[in-house]
């Protein structure tokens, strides 16, 4: 079979053949069910068939004879109304009227992307001219329009727009260059040319056309009300024939010619330089990331992954929504066996998203991608609607409302502990804050309750428990540092500090939320009533928006962000040291152990917080250079770098302090010695030999040199009639000779034994030894006329 009309009648497909002069259906033997099949395209290169399935809410495909039937497209789907297959540039257009928005996909379903998501309200059916790079498609919302726009979404322009009422069917005729239309409200088939001027009415009055295609110099289109297909002149309008009658349920209908060439396609070499999707535009072709993913510098690669994205359960199904771009679309996250999923919460260290499942009472865990799934907790389990994970010390805690617990466990479900079991009537939402210590969790029993505690469950604490109804969700802002819950039974949002205290009321009048989450300046929710995921700005309560519409069964909601699972804490370094569980706490850490052992040796033990580590340590490092120092600068105190230079320090009486320096010619330089001693030779102590002094800073230093006494005597200057007292020292600098003293002259050099800052007798004291340092002067026996005698 070469040329046939393929069309769609609800529960089944149906192809007519044009090879021969009669016109007979043959249902095509699909090994699947049909509840409610509505657009449908082929490929004739692959010879296969593709529709969409508004009661399934799926797309699939299948060979011409039937077999090899495959669902491509099985979630974010709505109704479904128009389908183009671009046998060309081997990709799949539809339109969706439950979602409104306009998608395209590899043949194979791979590689989803929206292309038009703005000001759409009801898009029906759609044509594609690849050849052009353009694509059409219908409206028949309440402002009934048909437009046009680039195969990659760019340049969109409304061709027409007036005297439109329900513009079902539409065909583009290459040949001919002109669009052609089916609407079902004003009952007529009309024409224009490609960009929507030279408007003319081909066939009416026609009773309800749905579908329209064409095929050589003719155009077929399905008619409700006359549950028939028919056909007419596609120039004209005229020579109208019934093709088949009696045809209930007719939807789409489209006409194959398998001998015609496709045409060049533009991305056929190297798929047009692109990493993922390449989509003709009119004026060349474009490399187009998949839903939510952004397009790097180069202009032709794509990123992985979106960079912060919201992750939601809907009992049967986690999805994402990309923040990165602006369309907002949900993706499939493929978890396989979900069942009933109530809570999740992800590890951005290893990129694991972690959730519940009430139903099999299990917390499983997979990969952000959907794969690798694996069952942490399996035991113990009986309604785990709250979950969190801290991603420092690598714990994750639950409530279970089954059993009235808070428990924590290892991130692979070992090491499991209850941390809480006692006054807990109703325990759902749950949070920790990591660097801080704290975990944070809601009550929804009699009396209804936020509460605090350390992450090791100690210091615990109610933080609000006054107007409150059902504290569904919570959530923290670690930048402001806010708790942000929803209440379903006041039906409103609410913040306070992370003490309960400075309480806020951000939005009044919400339907009944269940869970929200955080990110920059927006807080998001999920709303069981109104079926939606919407947002509101976190400090205002203003600019609400609904992010995500006509949502079955929404539950939790969380963001994955880089800058979401931030700080550290002293578990974070080799689990803090502990065996089992590292706890942080705001000044501190604790180690604690499993409710069931293991067979390893559990340590429990406290320790201080890192900062407080570091900060003594620093504090004894400190304080061991600052001796060092002292030490170093009570060294060098004691030396000069000229050895033949001395310093004698004395108390100024003349309210000023000068530093002068005698210099005394000196035959050579003697070592400096930095200790007070003397040598003596002889019986008696009294009885002194001539020996070798040097005055070093005020020191009186036995040398092996000689000094010349009457120069010395010039430095002992009296401080005034007998009169003493604490003053401010002078330093007279002594370059000393080789002379030698005899005994009675060292005997009074030694007699100075002074302190700096001591009441000096009016009467000379008795010369005295000291094995310690000397004062810094001596007591003289007359008093200089003037100061040059210095």
């Amino acid at each position: 079979m070469n040329s046939f009309l393929i069309f769609a009648r609800r529960t089944d497909i149906r192809m007519v053949s044009l090879d021969i002069p009669y016109f007979a259906d043959v249902v095509l033997a699909v090994n699947g069910s049909m509840k409610n099949t509505i657009a449908i395209g082929v490929d004739p290169k692959e010879g296969k068939v593709y529709w969409s399935d508004s009661t399934l809410k799926k797309i699939s495909r299948a060979n011409i004879n039937g077999s090899g039937q495959e669902d491509i497209i099985s979630s974010g789907l709505m109704t479904t109304d128009g389908l183009a297959v671009d046998s060309v540039g081997r990709k799949i257009y539809w339109t969706d009227t439950g979602t409104n928005r306009i998608e395209v996909a590899n043949l194979n379903g791979s590689m989803r992307k929206v292309l038009v998501w703005r000001n759409l309200d009801s898009p029906r059916a759609i044509a594609l001219y690849h050849e052009m790079g353009y694509m059409y498609w219908t409206d028949w919302g309440e402002h009934a329009k048909l437009e046009r726009a680039g195969m990659d979404g760019s340049d969109r322009v409304v061709l027409i727009s007036n005297n439109l009422g329900w513009p079902n069917g539409l065909a583009v005729d290459k040949a001919g260059s002109q669009l052609l239309w089916a609407d079902a409200h004003t009952e007529r088939i009309e024409a224009s040319d490609l960009n929507g001027l030279n408007r003319r009415t081909l066939v009416s009055p026609v009773q309800h056309p749905y579908g329209l295609t064409l095929l050589g110099p003719h155009i077929y289109w399905t008619d409700w009300q006359s549950r028939s297909i028919q056909r007419a002149d596609k120039t004209t309008g005229t020579n109208i024939i019934t093709i088949r009658a009696n045809l209930p349920g007719l939807m789409d209908i489209e006409a194959v010619d398998r001998e015609r060439p496709l045409g060049f396609n533009r991305c056929g070499r190297r798929n047009g330089g692109c990493s993922h999707l390449c989509l003709p535009r009119p004026n060349g072709t474009s490399c187009v990331c998949p839903t939510g993913v952004l397009l790097k510098s180069d202009g032709r690669s794509c990123e992985e992954m979106p960079e912060t994205y919201l992750l939601f359960s809907n009992r049967v199904s986690v999805r994402r929504i990309s923040l990165d771009t602006p369309d907002h679309t949900d993706v499939h996250v493929p978890v396989p066996e979900l069942h009933n999923v109530i809570s999740l919460d992800y590890d951005s260290v290893e990129g694991k998203l972690y959730y519940t499942d009430v139903s099999l009472d299990v917390i499983r865990r997979v990969n952000l991608d959907g794969s690798g799934m694996e069952t942490v907790v399996s035991q113990g389990l009986k309604t785990t609607d709250g979950l969190a994970v801290d991603w420092v010390a690598r714990n994750m805690y639950w409530t279970d409302t089954g059993r009235n617990t808070i428990e924590v466990s290892r991130l692979d479900g070992s090491a499991r502990k209850v941390l809480v079991n006692n006054s807990l009537d109703e325990p759902r939402a749950i949070a920790v804050f990591p660097s801080k210590g704290f975990l944070f969790w809601t009550d929804l029993g009699h009396i209804a309750k936020i509460e605090r505690a350390h992450l090791d469950g100690s210091d615990w604490k109610v933080l609000i428990n006054t107007d409150l109804g059902w504290p569904n969700g919570l959530t923290l802002d670690y930048d402001t540092r806010r708790i942000f819950w929803v209440d379903a039974h006041l039906d409103r949002i609410e913040s306070s500090d992370l003490n309960g205290k400075l309480r806020q009321i951000l939005v009044s009048h919400v339907s009944h939320p269940f869970a929200l989450t955080q990110q920059d300046r927006w807080i998001y929710w999920t709303d069981w009533q109104t079926k939606s995921i919407q947002r509101v700005d976190k400090h205002t309560g203003r600019n609400k928006e609904t992010v995500l519409a006509n949502v079955e069964g929404l539950m939790d909601i969380i963001v994955v962000s880089p800058n979401r699972q931030t700080g550290t804490n002293h578990c974070g370094v080799n689990n803090g040291g502990c065996t089992h569980l590292c706890f942080a706490k705001t000044n501190s850490f604790a180690c604690a152990c499993p409710d069931e052992q293991d067979g390893r040796p559990c340590s429990t033990r406290e320790g201080l917080h890192i900062s407080y580590v570091i900060g003594g340590a620093l504090t004894v490092l400190a304080i061991l250079i600052l001796i060092a120092v002292y030490i170093i600068y009570r060294h060098k105190k004691s030396k000069f770098a000229d050895p033949g230079v001395s310093n004698l320090t004395y108390s100024n009486p003349s309210y000023r302090t000068s530093t002068q320096e005698v210099k005394i010619e000196t035959a050579q330089k003697p070592p400096i010695y930095n200790q007070l001693r003397y040598k003596k030779e002889g019986v008696g102590e009294s009885s002194y030999t001539k020996e070798k002094i040097r005055i070093v800073e005020g020191v009186c230093l036995l040398s092996g040199e000689e000094l010349y006494w009457e120069d010395l005597k010039q430095l002992k200057v009296c401080r005034g009639s007998g009169l003493h007292a604490c003053m401010r020292t002078d330093t007279v600098s002594l370059q000393a000779s080789s002379a030698s003293l005899d005994d009675t002259e060292t005997e009074q050099l030694l007699q100075g034994d002074q302190s700096e800052c001591s009441s000096l007798n009016t009467a000379m004291a008795t010369p005295q030894r000291h094995s310690a340092h000397p004062d810094t002067g001596w007591v003289p026996n007359r008093k200089p006329s003037t100061e040059s005698e210095v």
